[in-house]
């Protein structure tokens, strides 16, 4: 494979541009003889094609022909469309290659002629002729010589479609991965001038860009820069996560109930990695002196140590115990995959376990969920398990009484929601209404043999805590030499780099940005992170190009959200609040629109309208 390009991951938009281009040009290919002087215009073929057009555009209540024209070319082109999709999907031809190309024109002029062209003349064009003409409809015959002309001429625009594809296919239309490099360029001259430069006899250095975190944060400045250097040759691109995927963790409370399957909401980052280099692994130690990052495979643990000229750190945050070894120990947390996924399987274990128990005592222990943290994933955690919960056990589990399952919210602060005003309490009261028990001012002080010990003395009974209490920096970004705010976040300048470290760009949850307008700190959230990419990419950008022009981070919140339960949500958004029905679909459209493929969004949509009328799955995923 050494020195040659494998053509890889056509554009889906851009073949069926270039296919019906094609069939433009074949249509003009095949109906030669109608441009011809008048003299050559009385060809058999041309007056079976000036005839099938006059019936079209009679048919559609026009007398002129070029109506009709219009729709045997867009008829024919919606054909060679679907038959490029089904190629395309199922992956059974490459037009890229010439051959192919023409094989596939051929195939579909083939398919015009007997799927159009034959059912047209029999069923539409036959009668409609004898109806003009006052005669029997039998008396309107096409003879065998039409049909070989018919055939013959669908060859001639099918071919011509297929080379104009195959053609601009293999020009603009693929992109060209080198195997050395793992990387992917969108023009074949772009691949030959990198096989030169990196893999020639010279073999210089590259300015090495290296990404760690494969999060909101990561994933939007692999974006960002990917698509302004993605044919600069003379810099290397690097991602590092520790999971192979990007997951759209505000969705995670509804995966951990089953509204949503787990992969709808996980795409893999290779998916985004065309100009870049990804590496499925953990961060071991950043040395910002050396500029390099030791890593550890995530599959065996081999060790590997990548080095730098440009460094993102965007490694999120763990969640903060606050030294609670016991809670650490016992608690869910709710901010992975496999953290919903545990959720889930636990709380239906928990509702098997007490469907089969007698003792009323044991079987409200076992039906007590109890969530911590009265924050936007606390909140959405505590009304998705309370709906959950309670529809199932009225719907599968006869033999819990329904007034038996306890679910609880303990809340450290006076309000649930503080960054939304006074639509938290909206939302408090709401939960209470739906059942929910309510502890403000209140603090999960410990966690010790399946009994929840709060701060307020009272202990309650249950199997099931979930900590969604508060973050810290990961220990990763804690060992960083260089200026720390007192969770461990690593404090940057107003360009998103370390004041000690210009090459270095920190951003999302492992950050503590500040904004210039007021001092006090941005917080650590999806929306916040995503702008954040915007800035870093363009200062990484200035950066490696040695120019001027570097911008300061300031932002506007847009707005918060939170799904608080079926039909039931709050938001605040550019000032003005919303609550309720509303709220609730206002959530569901922006966070469907903010997936990352069309795909995922439609997947998700799929799953939500499922959830409206069926009652949610209680298998338990072993």
């Amino acid at each position: 494979m050494d020195g040659k390009a494998q053509i890889v991951n056509f554009s889906l938009r851009k073949e069926v541009f270039f296919i019906a281009l094609g069939s433009m040009l074949g249509a003009g290919a095949m109906l030669l003889p109608t441009l011809l002087p008048n003299s050559l215009s009385n060809l058999s073929i041309s007056s079976d094609f000036y005839t099938f057009w006059v019936v079209a555009a009679r048919v559609l209540g026009s007398d002129n022909h070029i109506v009709g024209v219009f729709v045997h070319l867009s008829i024919a082109t919606i054909i060679g469309i679907v038959v490029g999709l089904i190629l395309y999907k199922t992956s059974m031809l490459n037009i890229s290659k010439l051959s192919n190309g023409i094989a596939f024109g051929l195939l579909t002029g083939g398919i015009v002629t007997v799927v159009f062209t034959l059912p047209a003349q029999y069923f539409w064009i036959q009668p409609t002729i004898a109806e003009i003409n006052n005669l029997p409809v039998q008396n309107v015959v096409f003879s065998e010589v039409f049909w070989i002309r018919a055939l013959v001429s669908h060859f001639v625009w099918g071919a011509t479609l297929g080379i104009v594809a195959s053609i601009l296919t293999r020009k603009k239309g693929t992109n060209y991965r080198c195997h050395r490099c793992d990387i992917e360029f969108g023009k074949l001259a772009t691949y030959e001038a990198h096989e030169q430069y990196i893999h020639g006899p010279d073999n210089p250095d590259t300015k090495k860009i290296l990404i760690l975190g494969g999060g909101y944060a990561g994933v939007g400045v692999l974006n960002h820069i990917q698509e302004k250097l993605h044919n600069d040759v003379a810099v290397s691109i690097t991602l590092v996560s520790e999971s192979n995927f990007f997951l759209h963790t505000p969705m995670l409370p509804e995966m951990a109930t089953g509204t949503i399957e787990p992969r709808h909401i996980a795409t893999p980052i290779r998916n985004f990695c065309r100009r870049a280099r990804f590496y499925h692994a953990r961060v071991m130690e950043v040395d910002t002196v050396k500029k390099s990052v030791s890593i550890q495979r995530s599959s065996d643990g081999v060790s590997s140590v990548l080095h730098y000229d440009y460094l993102v750190l965007a490694l999120g945050s763990k969640t903060n115990f606050f030294g609670n070894e016991n809670i650490e120990k016992n608690a869910f947390t709710i901010k992975s995959l496999d953290d919903a996924i545990r959720i889930r399987n636990h709380i239906i274990s928990m509702l098997e376990a007490a469907d089969q128990e007698s003792d009323p005592i044991v079987q409200e222990r076992l039906a007590t969920f109890m969530v911590v943290g009265g924050g936007f994933s606390g909140v959405e955690t505590v009304g998705e398990i309370n709906d959950f919960v309670r529809d199932s056990v009225t719907k599968f589990y006869r033999n819990i009484d329904p007034g038996t399952p306890r679910i609880i919210l303990v809340a450290s602060g006076e309000k649930i929601l503080p960054e939304i005003g006074n639509l938290g309490v909206h939302a408090k009261k709401s939960l209470e209404e739906s059942g929910v028990t309510m502890y403000t001012k209140t603090r999960l002080a410990d966690l010790v043999e399946n009994v929840a010990h709060l701060n307020n003395s009272e202990q309650i009974p249950c199997h099931t805590v979930i900590w969604a209490g508060g973050n810290a920096a990961d220990d990763v970004i804690a060992r960083i030499d260089t200026e720390h705010y007192k969770n461990g976040s690593l404090i940057v300048d107003q360009y998103m780099r370390l004041k000690n470290h210009p090459e270095v760009f920190a951003l999302g949850d492992c950050s503590y940005v500040t904004d210039p307008r007021t001092g006090k700190p941005y917080p650590p959230t999806a929306q916040h992170a995503i702008r954040q990419a915007g800035t870093v990419s363009e200062n990484l950008l200035h950066a490696v190009r040695g120019t001027d022009g570097a911008s300061s981070f300031v932002y506007d919140t847009k707005g918060s959200m939170a799904k608080i339960g079926k039909k039931d949500g709050v938001a605040l958004l550019m000032g003005r609040e919303f609550r309720g029905f509303v709220a609730w679909f206002i959530w569901k459209q922006y966070y469907l629109s903010t997936l990352p493929t069309f795909e995922k969004r439609l997947r998700v949509g799929l799953d939500w309208f499922i959830d409206l009328f069926f009652p949610r799955d209680i298998t338990r995923l072993d």
